[in-house]
């Protein structure tokens, strides 16, 4: 059992914790004061037993620094350069700071390709593991010198996300300039009042949520909150916290330091969670109104039965949406068979599915177990 005197009541029985902090944490007036705080209390939760992997921001921040630039540089390839400077110097300010408290580090540098892949993924999972076992803590970021949709479109609340269902973590707490979740903005707003718990991440919460953004940054409060309900959905709770003005281990016990998003009553499988969050369909298959049903309402696997059309060229293996007649997503799930495979069956009785394929090893299209509803 870990230090539990560290954690808020809420977080009783925290084992497995993933940090997120952002880029002015790290490069703003001050940041050493902050990365040696940060490095102190990461490394006082990974001596108490927990296992603790940080995804980090800013590295194009850094290499923007060392090119003399105040804003963050629109065209990709010059984004890449300073990612590519930065990361060296974001990591060797981590060494420095984490080697006073004896920590091991590993720097992990993804891309969706990397998540998206089931293979991948899977591998991904072994080495989180191996390092946490190994009592080092695994910093993580984008690899944005080599990525392009990421540095367009990504940010690291999703890959941190990401990467708390990637080691089933207990809970996510990112770090950001404000203490969680406020009805107004409480920096231009002096009676803002602070949310200390949220149940849900309902339309009204992320309406309260400003969505600026710095110079240096690619997140706003926004993209905090998509992250936090993504992984309570999966039923991981979430903390969004300060720290730029509080140290870690305030946001992890304090209730005035943070916002705790709970985990939804109803959590997806860890198995699922990759269909659910991070797999990317390359087809999709109409259903009827049969099927509909039969998914929606009884919990079944899809059947050839049901379809009415195929579109799209994948294989066995692959992610793919089931849409209803009016095109909508109502599930993805992986498919036991082709396109071709699929388009050669679709609206066929399952005794009939052999005979037109020959030797099969399953009857259904897409397994339950294999299936999520969205």
């Amino acid at each position: 059992m870990t230090g539990q005197s560290l954690f808020r009541e809420e977080l009783r029985g925290v084992r497995t914790v993933v940090v997120k902090t952002g880029s002015r944490i790290l490069t703003a007036a001050g940041h050493e004061e902050r990365v040696g705080r940060l490095a102190a209390d990461l490394s006082a939760l990974r001596k108490s037993g927990a296992r603790v992997a940080l995804v980090s921001s800013g590295a194009i921040a850094h290499g923007m620094k060392a090119l003399g630039l105040d804003k963050r540089p629109t065209e990709i390839p010059m984004q890449q350069a300073c990612a590519s400077i930065g990361q060296n110097r974001l990591m060797a300010i981590y060494q420095e700071h984490f080697a006073e408290h004896g920590t091991l580090i590993g720097q992990v540098l993804l891309t969706w390709d990397d998540l998206r892949s089931k293979k991948r993924y899977l591998n991904l999972r072994n080495t989180f593991f191996k390092l946490l076992d190994c009592g080092a803590i695994p910093i993580v970021n984008e690899n944005d010198s080599v990525s392009v949709e990421e540095i367009c479109f990504g940010n690291n609340d999703t890959l941190a996300a990401q990467i708390a269902m990637l080691v089933n973590a207990d809970v996510l707490v990112n770090l950001t300039d404000v203490g969680g979740l406020y009805d107004k903005n409480p920096h231009t707003e002096k009676d803002a009042k602070h949310i200390p718990v949220v149940s849900a991440v309902s339309a009204g919460i992320q309406k309260m949520a400003g969505d600026k953004k710095s110079e240096i940054s690619v997140g706003g409060m926004s993209t905090k909150l998509k992250a936090a309900e993504m992984v309570t959905r999966a039923g991981i709770p979430a903390l969004i916290g300060d720290g730029f003005n509080q140290r870690l281990l305030t946001v992890l016990k304090e209730e005035s330091g943070a916002t705790l998003f709970l985990p939804s009553d109803k959590k997806i499988p860890a198995r699922q969670r990759w269909i659910a969050f991070t797999g990317q369909s390359v087809g999709s298959v109409t259903v009827d109104a049969g099927a509909y049903r039969a998914i929606t309402e009884q919990g079944k696997s899809l059947l050839a039965a049901g379809i009415t059309k195929v579109s799209g060229k994948f294989n066995a293996g692959d992610m793919v949406d089931i849409v209803d007649s009016r095109g909508e997503a109502i599930a993805k799930g992986l498919a036991n068979f082709s396109a071709d495979e699929v388009e050669a069956v679709r609206g066929c009785k399952t005794a009939e599915i052999a005979r037109r394929l020959g030797a099969v090893r399953f009857n259904e299209v897409i397994l339950r177990d294999n299936m999520v509803v969205v």
